[in-house]
């Protein structure tokens, strides 16, 4: 809103100083001013009397009216920019949300909402984020002879399970900065979910930290969301001094999560959500072959 009016304000400010430059040069000129109404009657006798008049007196209107049109088009060029190109060959993704609402958690138990990484409509891509997409997809079709590193646990289907009863949609987990997640989940609202299992608190602070930085270095205006935490089965850690989510068993994280569902996807947020899952689909191949 604030935009919209800084963009009205300078709209007519240009009209008044066009408006302006071009009584100063008719009057100067021409000797006519276009805030006196007698001028403009005299000027339709001459015209009704066939009298010639100077083509340059029409033509200053002209030059007038080219100035406003092009100053207006700079003024809301940076506007024109955002709109989404959906025909370009390189996948570039526009994420429309221009509001985001982080996720309003309630304290339950001991358990602490963590305060993640603040930042990240417009995606900024790196410019060869097309062709890492594009080898990536390259390597999954061929055989696949490198060793699976994804985070096994027992608890990854039931975790998974919790998350999709609840809204949100599973993405691959990618490996990042060393630390594979057991869970990476999105969710409306640009969302993130990442959770880990009886893992490394460092490495898991540390790939978070790095998830987060991609985000900010891909994206303007628009906050990504990251909540993580941890299945800590073996009570290793205490969640009052480690900024995650800790639970210490499945049945306190399903119960968290029931709490906190993915917000609904209206009609008209579809869109918008879909680009929002390509753009992360992206991310984890970019991080894949960082």
């Amino acid at each position: 809103m604030k935009n919209k009016l800084e963009y009205i304000l300078l709209s007519i400010l240009l009209g008044l100083s066009v408006l302006l430059g071009l009584a100063f040069w008719l009057n100067t000129i021409y000797n006519f001013n276009i805030f006196y109404a007698a001028h403009w009657d005299e000027l339709s006798k001459l015209q009704a009397s066939h009298t010639p008049i100077s083509i340059d007196f029409y033509i200053s209107f002209g030059v007038a009216i080219f100035i406003f049109i092009v100053g207006i088009y700079f003024i809301y060029r940076s506007t024109l920019k955002d709109i989404p190109n959906t025909t370009t060959n390189e996948n570039t993704m526009v994420a429309a949300s221009s509001a985001v609402e982080q996720i309003q958690t309630e304290p339950q138990k001991d358990i602490e909402t963590p305060s993640y990484f603040n930042r990240p409509p417009r995606l900024n891509l790196p410019t060869n984020m097309a062709q890492i997409a594009q080898q990536n997809h390259i390597a999954h079709q061929q055989p696949n002879t490198t060793p699976n590193t994804f985070s096994e646990s027992p608890y990854n289907p039931i975790i998974s399970e919790i998350f999709s009863d609840n809204g949100y949609m599973i993405k691959q987990t990618p490996n990042i900065s060393g630390f594979t997640p057991n869970l990476f989940a999105i969710g409306n609202n640009e969302v993130v979910w990442v959770g880990g299992v009886d893992c490394d608190i460092e490495k898991m602070t540390k790939g978070i930290e790095r998830l987060s930085s991609v985000f900010q270095e891909t994206l303007e205006d628009i906050q990504i969301n990251i909540n993580a935490f941890i299945l800590d089965t073996l009570n290793r850690y205490d969640s009052t001094n480690t900024g995650l989510l800790v639970f210490k068993s499945i049945d306190e994280l399903k119960v968290f999560v029931n709490e906190h569902p993915a917000d609904a996807i209206e009609e008209t947020d579809q869109e918008s959500f879909d680009s929002y899952s390509e753009y992360i689909d992206t991310i984890i191949k970019y991080i894949k072959n960082m």
